[in-house]
């Protein structure tokens, strides 16, 4: 009887033998090369159970027992992991430990940034003697462990960066806010997601079920074609594995579903809201005129061979822009600029003698001087823009109001949902868990 051949698949578990065995042993890897041998051979009674040194074996040697054995070799990516500084640092007893640190970037010079929040970078800041807490089970939230240390990773910078700021009352006011405000993302979330669950019904479950395999299978597919590479990519990529992949994958769907089933149905904007909030806000949509004055000021006891410039220039009916120009005044010479209501320039915040220079007078067109307190200054319009004026019948214009309009109410049913959910699911240890957190973060951070 001819040897039967099954393939081994190697997978995050190890490597892995089906068929008749399907026994699991750690995976063998060796310079990115893995052997992969068969299942059985003629003349042995039962399965022969393959064993780690068999891997330290030659080729030859394993054929001559009858095994098939074939060589794949593996992306580095599947079997680098991500890179690592190690470095000596004083423990609290005055001996050196080595500490390690995952490295963010390789700098130029040689030199490498470390995870700012990483026990390698915290445990050089702690002084002989003191304690530096390294992960602790707060509680739990429907079943769900909370650990300390894999709740705080998303916002470790924004801590470390409230613990540096000079301020300390203000540092610590946006530490102690950026802690609470993740732990009430997190609670509701779990509160959206165990309603969820809770809500489908068994055929229902085993439509979810379906779904996140074949979520698994195009991920696998999509990141090199085994667990192993879909492992290393996620690892590398977004810090998770597979299986955390799939699980937020699977809570962001029933969130969806639940939050479209409940809120989506108390979000709706009628067209008379829509109508309010336009004549609400109506000059935001028809802006007024805008007006940009441009003036020449000079000083005739000190500039009187500038001032004789300026007046020759402008008997020859040269534009202000040109005269700006020619004596380099910064922006053109631009004075300010101001909205230009019904009552146009009378309306305008300015003094009569400068209004009645300007009214009327043609854009880019010099106003005759104007002697006041010992200076000499001439005046010219320099533009009057009209925005453009959008009407409520604007299709564009009603969709982004309705947008607007239909988020505020969202958010308004979202958290008048989440109220309800805290009053069915929610127990006194929530609070009691908060706490804990701030107090975990305040010992760990806040240096």
């Amino acid at each position: 009887m001819s040897p039967r051949a099954e393939r081994y698949v190697l997978d995050h578990h190890g490597l892995r033998w089906p068929g008749c065995c399907r026994s699991f042993v750690s995976a063998a890897v060796a310079a990115g090369v893995v052997g992969l041998a068969s299942c059985g051979t003629s003349g042995l009674s039962g399965d022969r159970r393959i064993a780690l040194g068999d891997f330290a074996r030659t080729e030859d040697a394993l054929r001559s027992e009858g095994l098939a054995v074939s060589t794949h070799v593996m992306s580095p990516e599947v079997t680098d992991g991500p890179e690592v500084a190690v470095t000596e640092v004083i423990s609290a007893d005055g001996s050196r430990v080595e500490a390690s640190g995952v490295v963010r970037e390789r700098r130029a010079d040689g030199t490498t940034a470390v995870d700012a929040s990483s026990p390698l970078v915290v445990a050089s800041r702690v002084d002989p003697g003191n304690s530096w807490p390294v992960d602790a089970l707060v509680g739990q939230i429907n079943g769900r462990p909370i650990f300390a240390d894999s709740f705080f990773e998303p916002i470790a910078e924004e801590l470390v960066a409230a613990a540096s700021n000079p301020d300390r009352a203000v540092g610590r006011q946006q530490f102690v806010g950026a802690v609470k405000a993740l732990f009430k993302r997190t609670v509701d979330n779990e509160l959206i997601v165990a309603e969820a669950e809770s809500q489908l019904s068994p055929e229902q479950q085993q439509g979810l079920f379906a779904w996140v395999r074949s979520i698994q299978e195009e991920t696998i597919a999509e990141r090199g074609g085994s667990r192993a590479a879909a492992e290393a990519s996620l690892a590398s990529e977004e810090d998770k594995s597979l299986d955390e992949f799939l699980a937020q994958r699977r809570d962001v769907a029933l969130a969806m579903r639940l939050l479209n089933q409940r809120i989506e149905p108390r979000a709706i904007v009628s067209w008379r809201e829509v109508l309010q909030a336009y004549e609400r806000d109506v000059k935001v949509y028809n802006p007024p005129r805008q007006i940009r004055i441009g003036r020449i000021q000079l000083d005739p006891a000190t500039e009187a061979e500038r001032v004789a410039r300026v007046e020759a220039m402008v008997a020859e009916g040269k534009p202000f822009s040109a005269i700006a120009t020619e004596l380099g005044l910064a922006n053109g010479g631009l004075w300010q600029s101001s909205d230009l209501g019904d009552e146009g320039i009378d309306g305008l915040p300015l003094t009569d003698a400068v209004k009645s220079r300007i009214k009327d007078l043609p854009v880019d067109r010099v106003s005759p001087s104007l002697q006041q307190r010992g200076l000499t200054s001439w005046f010219a319009v320099l533009s009057i823009d009209q925005p453009v004026a959008r009407s409520v019948y604007d299709m564009d214009l009603q969709l982004a109001i309705t947008a607007q309009l239909r988020d505020i109410r969202r958010a308004i049913e979202r958290q008048r949902y989440i109220g309800t959910l805290r009053s069915r699911w929610v127990t006194d240890d929530i609070s009691a868990m908060e706490e804990r957190l701030v107090a975990f973060a305040l010992e760990r951070y806040w240096r």
